[in-house]
């Protein structure tokens, strides 16, 4: 009798453990959901959500006038050109009509583990990093992939059309 009273108390200790489980997962998505109505409602497309860390998922917006990510932004107006690259390695290259992007830097020993970024060079001569995550399950290089196209797109549209997000009136 005393075995199946503790296995009963170990069973709903387990149960319990995982409904918890479960509801934070559900939590988490809700809450997810929400951010991306609220940032639909401001006039933003998301164009992919960017793993930062494994606690940390943030989402890469778009409007008329910028491109968003966490604390960072960068302006459409301000982008000369992108680099899509994978462990430092460049995989794709996108300029501005006009403009020569520096030369790249060698490409990092390999970790063991894709890292996929987006490098966005300014017209001001800076850099901005876009991280897109270092999952092995090519998850990162579907995200990459999708920041890159938007910041090309945006690169490559002429410079009257980049703030006002529309043909020239």
């Amino acid at each position: 009798m005393l075995i199946k009273v503790i296995a009963g108390v170990f069973l709903l200790v387990v149960l319990g453990t995982l409904f918890r489980f479960a509801m934070g997962l559900r939590w988490a998505k809700m809450e997810r959901l929400q951010s991306r109505r609220d940032e639909q409602a401001r006039g933003r497309r998301i164009v992919a959500e960017i793993p930062l860390s494994d606690a940390e998922l943030v989402f890469l917006l778009e409007d008329g006038e910028a491109f968003y990510w966490g604390p960072q932004s960068v302006r459409k107006a301000d982008i000369a050109g992108a680099r899509l690259r994978l462990n430092g390695g460049i995989i794709g290259e996108v300029g501005a009509a006009g403009v020569s992007l520096p030369p790249p830097s060698p490409p990092e020993e390999f970790e063991g583990r894709e890292r996929w970024d987006v490098t966005i060079y300014l017209r001001s001569g800076g850099t901005a990093l876009l991280p897109c995550g270092t999952l092995r399950e090519g998850v990162s290089r579907e995200i990459a992939g999708r920041a890159f196209e938007a910041i090309r797109a945006a690169a490559t549209q002429p410079i009257h059309q980049r703030s006002s997000g529309g043909p020239p009136v």
